[in-house]
C-alpha cells in the first residue's frame, strides 16, 4: 500500500516538473534572442539605383547597403523601401526580405528589384524600414524618369500644288531631356527643302514645353502625309524614349493618278475567311488607312487604322461603326451587333515606329475554339495556387526569430503531447484492470 502511494505521489511530481521545465526553455529562449536582436545596430551606409535614370514605365532596381554597427551578431528580418512624397512608383512600398545574420561591423546588401516609375521627373524616396527601425539615409538619392509628348498643328488642312504650310511641333519634357525632333515623309507629297532636320532642342525639365515649327510645301504628288517623332534622351545620356505622331494635308488640285495612290488603303488588309466562311483568329500588319476584312456568323465586318502613334492606335470596326483607342498591349472586345454578346477580341501587339505599322491580333469569340479561353480546371488550379502563394507570403513576412520559437515549441509540444496521451491510457487500462479483481473478506476468528 504504501508503495502505491509513492508510486502515486512521484508520478504527479513528475508531471510537474516536466511542465516546469518546459515553461523554463521557453523562457530562456525569449531572453536568449531578445539579448542577441537588442545587440545588434543597423544602418544603411550605402544606396545606388541601376540605371540611375530610367524612360517612364521601365523596370529599374535599388540597392542598399546595410552595416551592423552593434557589438553581436544579427539581421534584418524584413526591409522595405518607401518613394517621396510624390508617390511615382508603381506601388507604394517594396519590401526585400533579408534574414542573413551579419556580424558586428560587418554588412549586407539588400536588392529592391522590379521597380517601376509610373511618373515623370526628378524622384526621389522618402526612407527604408529595417523591420520597425526608420532610416532616412536614401533622401538624397533620386531617379531622372524620363518622357516626352509631341503634338503637330498645321496652319492649313488642305492646300494647292505649290502652297505652303507652316507645320508647329510642340514638345513637352517629362524629367530632364534633351530632344531631337525630326520630320518624315510617309506617303504623298511632303517638301520641306533645304531646312534643318531633325531640328534640336536642349535641357529641357519636366513639364517644360518647347515648339519648333517646318514650312512644308505641297507637291503634285498626292495629299501631304507626313510623321513627326521626338527622340528624347536623358541628361545623364543613359535612358531614352521616343513619341511620335502623324498628321495630313489634303491635296486641292492634285492630279488624280497621283491622289488616287493614297486612296486604296488595305496594304495590310484584305478579306481573312471569306471563301471558306468565318475565321478563327488572324494577324495582321497595318498602315493608316488600312483595311483588315473578316467574317463572323457569315457576315462581313472590318477593322481600319485610324491613326498611329508611338504608343498607341485609333481604329474603327464596322458593321456597325464602333472606335476604340488601344495603348500598346491593350486588349477589347467587341459586341458586332448588339445583342449583349461579344463576338470580337483584337489586341494591339506591336508598333513599328518607323515604318508608321502597327500589328493585331484577331479571334473570333465565336468559334468553337478560341485560343486564350481558360478552361475550368485551368481557373481551379489558378484558385489553389493563389491561395499556397498566400500562406507562403504570410510564413515569408514573419521575423525568423518568431520561427524559431514556434519550430521549438512545436518540437518540445509533441513529445509532451505523446507522454500525456501514454500516461492517459496507461491510468484507464490501471483502473479497467483493478475493477475487475475481486477481493476476499476475511471474517475475524472469534
Amino acid at each position: 500500500m504504501i508503495g502505491m502511494v509513492f508510486i502515486s505521489v512521484y508520478d504527479k511530481m513528475k508531471t510537474k516538473i516536466f511542465i516546469l521545465v518546459f515553461f523554463a526553455l521557453v523562457l530562456a529562449l525569449f531572453s536568449s534572442v531578445n539579448f542577441i536582436n537588442a545587440a545588434a545596430d543597423f544602418q544603411v551606409t550605402g544606396f545606388s539605383c541601376s540605371p540611375s535614370e530610367v524612360g517612364v514605365n521601365t523596370l529599374f532596381s535599388c540597392t542598399a547597403t546595410i552595416k551592423n554597427n552593434g557589438d553581436a551578431s544579427g539581421s534584418v528580418s524584413i526591409a522595405t523601401l518607401y518613394p517621396d512624397a510624390a508617390d511615382w512608383l508603381e506601388d507604394s512600398t517594396y519590401p526585400e526580405s533579408s534574414g542573413e545574420s551579419v556580424s558586428p561591423g560587418s554588412s549586407t546588401e539588400v536588392t529592391f528589384s522590379g521597380l517601376r516609375a509610373t511618373k515623370s521627373g526628378d524622384n526621389g524616396f522618402s526612407k527604408i524600414m529595417l523591420d520597425s527601425v526608420t532610416d532616412t539615409y536614401v533622401a538624397d538619392v533620386t531617379v531622372n524618369v524620363i518622357n516626352v509628348a509631341v503634338t503637330v498643328s498645321n496652319s492649313e488642312s488642305s492646300a494647292a500644288v505649290n502652297a505652303e504650310i507652316t507645320t508647329t511641333v510642340e514638345v513637352t519634357a517629362g524629367g530632364n531631356i534633351d530632344v531631337s525632333l525630326s520630320f518624315a515623309t510617309v506617303s504623298g507629297g511632303c517638301s520641306i527643302g533645304s531646312q534643318s532636320n531633325p531640328k534640336s532642342i536642349t535641357g529641357m525639365t519636366d513639364g517644360s514645353r518647347q515648339s519648333r515649327t517646318w514650312t512644308v510645301t505641297q507637291t503634285s504628288s498626292g495629299s501631304c502625309n507626313f510623321r513627326i517623332t521626338a527622340s528624347a534622351t536623358g541628361s545623364g545620356g543613359v535612358a531614352t524614349i521616343d513619341d511620335s505622331t502623324t498628321s495630313s494635308i489634303t491635296c486641292t488640285n492634285c492630279p488624280s493618278s497621283s491622289s488616287s495612290s493614297s486612296s486604296g488603303g488595305g496594304g495590310g488588309g484584305g478579306v481573312a475567311g471569306a471563301e471558306t466562311g468565318d475565321f478563327t483568329s488572324l494577324e495582321r500588319e497595318m498602315a493608316i488607312g488600312d483595311i483588315t476584312q473578316f467574317k463572323i456568323n457569315n457576315n462581313t465586318h472590318s477593322l481600319t487604322l485610324l491613326n498611329l502613334s508611338a504608343t498607341s492606335a485609333v481604329i474603327a470596326i464596322e458593321s456597325e461603326k464602333q472606335e476604340f483607342n488601344l495603348s500598346l498591349g491593350d486588349t477589347v472586345k467587341v459586341d458586332l451587333n448588339s445583342d449583349g454578346i461579344n463576338d470580337l477580341f483584337v489586341q494591339l501587339k506591336a508598333i513599328n515606329v518607323p515604318l508608321l505599322k502597327a500589328t493585331f491580333y484577331l479571334e473570333n469569340l465565336n468559334s468553337p475554339s478560341v485560343p486564350g479561353e481558360e478552361s475550368e480546371s485551368g481557373k481551379e488550379s489558378e484558385k489553389e495556387n493563389g491561395a499556397e502563394s498566400k500562406i507562403g507570403g504570410i510564413i515569408k513576412k514573419l521575423p525568423r526569430k518568431t520561427l524559431y520559437v514556434i519550430i521549438i515549441i512545436v518540437l518540445i509540444a509533441i513529445p509532451l503531447i505523446i507522454w500525456g496521451l501514454k500516461r492517459f491510457l496507461a491510468d484507464r487500462k490501471f483502473r479497467n484492470l483493478a475493477s475487475r479483481v475481486k477481493v476476499k473478506k476475511f471474517t475475524p476468528i472469534k
